[in-house]
């Protein structure tokens, strides 16, 4: 997993998400809304993120139908 990549998170409150990767640090995986990258990018800053633990997300390739 890498910046950039789309991935699924576990949260307590809403379940599975989809989210982007921010940046990657050891166990701990930064991450932000879809709406969120987007605007960044735009505005050329870094986006407003959050931390999970690795064991916490999965790439979207792995979401089963």
């Amino acid at each position: 997993m890498k910046t950039g990549d789309l991935v699924l998170a576990e949260t307590f409150s809403e379940g599975r998400v989809k989210r982007r990767i921010v940046e990657v640090e050891g166990d701990t995986i930064y991450i932000c809304t879809q709406k969120e990258w987007l605007s960044a990018q735009k505005e050329n800053r870094e986006p407003v993120c959050v931390g999970f633990n690795k064991r916490y997300i999965a790439p979207v390739t792995a979401m089963r139908s």
